[in-house]
């Protein structure tokens, strides 16, 4: 299992992200929670999870 931390390079959303390299997981893409940017594009070798842990403030990005 790795850990890692991500953010969003749009709004500065900040995620864990976990991956699990002895499961295989579903391919396909995570978009931000916060303003739907696209975070990763995965093909799933291994399983990856993501949550949200910092959520930015509403004026720090516009749509």
């Amino acid at each position: 299992m790795r850990k890692s931390d991500v953010t969003c390079p749009h709004c500065q959303a900040g995620y864990r992200r976990i991956e699990l390299t002895s499961k295989g997981g579903i391919a396909g893409e995570f978009r931000c929670l916060v303003c739907d940017h696209m975070i990763e594009l995965m093909d799933g070798s291994t399983d990856v999870a993501f949550r949200l842990t910092v959520q930015p403030g509403k004026t720090s990005y516009a749509y």
